[in-house]
Formats: structure tokens, C-alpha cells, sequence
């Protein structure tokens, strides 16, 4: 049975909870109950190509690092439990979706990004617990599109035609999800 999934505008709170102009990006929610493995693969090599970089916010303890570690992918550590990692082959991908994915469904927020001229030293996370996430050191100029994965679904913020409507967006999902229609805006 294929899991559903919907797709929406973004709600103003979600917009809010992260420092990023609104008059650039638009922002799309996707809700999906279930995100496997290769739903993290399928967005990235269908919506952007490589390189893309990951910014992992926490890696659930010592597990994350020594994965990346175990598999000879280089990264930028951020902070005692957070990376950074430039995914620019298929290869790193795959590991990388595959914690990422491990991360989400244990209720961790992973970002993802992808643009012209950015640098794992631009994308260092600043989070306070009464202000939106920032990224202080991005070029906003630099960054096409930033997507927010969490436990239920992702966020996508982009200034990308391919990407600026709910109507685009399930082109870039795998088949074996199943569009809400009723709960989507399209």
C-alpha cells in the first residue's frame, strides 16, 4: 500500500521559524507519514543534482560520526554533535541519505542545500530557543534552494521555478507515494 503524502503552501509559522526573506523563497510543505531511504535520494537527484550539502544539526551521539568516519566522507564539524558534509557523488549520497534518514525518524531536523559558490563554513546552523534558525554566514545570493527534513515531511524554501508551486512537486516524489489531493493545494 502506497503511503500518502500532501503538498502546501507553507503555514506563516514555518516560514517565521527560519531567518530567510520571504520575498525570495518560496515555501512549500510537504507532509509524508513515512520517509524512506531513497525518498532523501529520489528529491535530491531529481530536484537538484550535485553537489548539495547536508547540514546535520545533531548526530545522534558518536553513531553519525563514526558512520561518516566508517565510509571515508569527509565533513565539517560544526559543533560536538553536528556536520556539515559536501555530497558530491553518488556514493556519498547514498551513505549520507541513509543517516539522514536514520536521524529524521528519531525527531532531528536535517537541512539540506544547494546553490552556486557555498561552503560548508557558510552553513553553520546559529539556534537560540526563542529565535528562528539562522545561517549567518550564507550569501542568500548563493542559495537556490534549502529544504528542512523532519520526522513527518520536509520543508522546501526556493527561489527555483522548477520548485515554486504545489503543482510542481510531485514530479519529484517517488511513485510509491500516493498524493493526498483533498489535503494538498493543487
Amino acid at each position: 500500500m502506497k503511503k500518502e503524502y500532501f503538498v502546501q503552501y507553507s503555514d506563516q509559522s514555518i516560514i517565521n521559524s527560519f531567518n530567510f526573506p520571504e520575498d525570495k523563497f518560496v515555501s512549500i510543505t510537504v507532509g509524508i507519514s513515512d520517509i524512506k531511504h531513497d525518498l532523501i535520494i529520489s528529491l535530491v537527484r531529481k530536484m537538484f543534482g550535485l553537489p548539495v550539502f547536508f547540514v546535520l544539526d545533531s548526530m545522534l551521539c558518536r553513531h553519525g560520526k563514526e558512520t561518516l568516519i566508517k565510509n571515508k566522507i569527509p565533513f565539517y564539524e560544526h559543533s560536538p554533535d553536528g556536520a556539515i558534509i559536501k555530497v558530491d557523488s553518488v556514493e556519498k549520497l547514498s551513505h549520507v541519505s541513509g543517516l539522514a534518514e536514520e536521524l529524521v525518524s528519531n525527531g532531528l531536523s536535517v537541512f539540506i542545500f544547494h546553490g552556486e559558490g557555498l561552503s560548508e563554513q557558510d552553513l553553520i546552523p546559529s539556534r537560540q530557543w526563542n529565535k528562528p534558525i539562522e545561517f549567518n554566514n550564507v550569501d542568500i545570493n548563493k542559495v537556490d534552494t534549502f529544504v528542512d527534513v523532519y520526522e513527518v515531511g520536509f520543508t522546501i524554501f526556493s527561489k527555483s521555478n522548477l520548485l515554486n508551486s504545489p503543482e510542481k512537486i510531485p514530479h519529484y516524489i517517488p511513485n510509491h507515494y500516493l498524493l493526498d489531493i483533498n489535503s494538498s493545494d493543487i
